[in-house]
């Protein structure tokens, strides 16, 4: 078999790497605005930016550069930060009132920082991205089959989870699966179940095309285990439990990942935990800049609220390796320390996407769903022995359920949004927050308003309810 040039081989830890990805950027998707507007302007010719195995890579790099970027976008903190926020793990200690208006479940469809220029728009423009390299990977005669077949599985991985991202905030979206923009600003919703069936097509088409090893250092880059834990993922949210279970073993009986015995090293950028990552060559993570205060006598923005801070066992260690404290006026405030980095540099923090933590606890929900108790017992327990508590005692089903739902809790929390998603999954949303986040919360605030400028823009778009 041909080996896959390695896109990183000439550039690790070198400030050039980050220039190149840029550069990408411009190059093959040079224009303004992607999602609600007319055609690209100063586009170069697709066919000559896939005219040879190293420039389609730097084509695809270009993608995750933009995936990437500073200011807390939807793979870049948002879907941690603003999920966070809605849900019931933390409390913004500002003035700030568009973020307020995340605490309070209060948003409005004319929100423009976060739900537009952080969350939706940032979204599509990976989309558009991927889909541009599936484009111009199809129509390559230039380039090597490997390649195609490599490049072709990452972006259907990338436009995948941004799909996850947008069905989970804001319910049925259009699904562009093109660069067409006169067919795509004026696309209808597309129901969620009929965009996750299409995730599960498309990650299983991933997941045999992409090779088994990672084709970059550090996990850069999406690999088969990576589509397959997205895949797990998406199994567990349509409660294909059997399925679920099967695509999470795939990724832990890879061998490729282990635990983190030592919890502080779990977000490091040679975390052995780490299935896919994004990489940067000029900064550390932004939550790490985000949560972190800028000192000791600082009081943190993103504060770890009472509810959250309840639901760690006493023992718990990753309460001292995850969180940190700063007491302020005699006020202790915890804060998120999962990135252990406010600086931008030295680099020794890359951010991570998937981990192997949570295939086990999706394959330990899964197991459990199917009355594997001991099977999903087992997993759990991988879990909390590493956090330094003792075995599960649930014994039953319903009690081993809710000991893997309490387990995501700590394990995931302030993580790409996945307690405020899981509440939504398991039915609790409205019974829980509709009590912790009283008055503010309606059962509509479950979904986030589609931007109002995109309502705006396409006359086939229907707002959510209660916006």
């Amino acid at each position: 078999m041909k080996k896959i040039l390695n896109p990183f081989s000439s550039y690790r830890s070198k400030p050039q790497l980050c220039a190149i990805m840029i550069s990408a950027v411009c190059l093959l998707f040079s224009c303004k605005k992607f999602v609600e507007i007319g055609a690209p302007v100063s586009k170069i010719e697709t066919a000559s930016v896939f005219s040879n195995d190293q420039a389609a890579l730097s084509a695809a790099l270009g993608v995750y550069a933009n995936m990437g970027t500073s200011g807390l976008t939807i793979c870049s903190g948002g879907a941690t930060l603003y999920p966070a926020l809605s849900a019931d793990e933390l409390t913004y200690t500002s003035t700030n009132t568009e973020l307020l208006s995340y605490q309070h479940n209060a948003i409005i469809a004319d929100n423009g920082t976060g739900i537009y220029g952080r969350l939706w728009s940032p979204a599509y423009k990976n989309i558009y991205y991927a889909n541009a390299v599936l484009e111009g990977v199809s129509k390559s005669v230039s380039i090597s089959d490997t390649l195609k077949k490599q490049l072709k599985g990452e972006m259907l991985v990338v436009r995948a989870l941004n799909y996850f991202y947008l069905v989970n905030l804001f319910g049925d979206v259009p699904l562009e699966l093109s660069t067409d923009y006169k067919v795509n600003n004026i696309m209808v919703r597309t129901p969620v179940n009929k965009i996750y069936d299409h995730l599960v097509t498309d990650l299983t088409l991933a997941v045999s095309l992409l090779p088994a090893s990672n084709p970059a250092q550090l996990n850069i880059l999406p690999n088969k285990w990576t589509a397959s834990a997205l895949l797990a993922r998406v199994y567990l949210y349509q409660k294909d439990w059997a399925n679920a279970e099967s695509q999470a073993s795939a990724v832990i009986g890879s061998v490729q990942y282990h635990l983190e015995n030592n919890l502080s090293n779990v977000f490091l950028q040679g975390s052995a935990e780490t299935i896919w990552q994004l990489a940067s060559d000029y900064r550390n993570t932004s939550e790490g800049s985000t949560f972190i205060p800028s000192g000791s006598s600082s009081r943190p923005a993103y504060a770890i609220n009472n509810y959250l801070l309840s639901a760690f066992e006493n023992g718990d260690q990753r309460k001292v390796s995850w969180l940190k404290k700063n007491t302020v006026s005699g006020v202790d405030y915890y804060y998120p320390y999962k990135y252990k980095v406010r600086t931008s540099s030295p680099i020794t923090e890359y951010y991570v996407i998937f981990r192997l933590a949570e295939q086990y606890l999706i394959r330990a929900e899964a197991r459990a769903q199917q009355n594997n108790l001991d099977g999903a017992k087992a997993d759990l327990n991988l879990i909390r022995l590493r956090a330094g508590l003792t075995e599960t005692n649930a014994a039953d089903q319903p009690s081993l359920l809710s000991a893997v739902a309490a387990e995501r809790q700590t394990e995931l929390f302030c993580e790409w949004g996945h307690r405020f998603l899981d509440l939504k999954r398991n039915g609790q949303v409205d019974q829980l927050l509709g009590i912790r986040k009283a008055p503010d919360w309606q059962p509509t605030d479950a979904v986030y308003p589609i931007p109002l400028s995109q309502i705006q823009a396409n006359p086939y778009l229907v707002q959510n309810s209660g916006y």
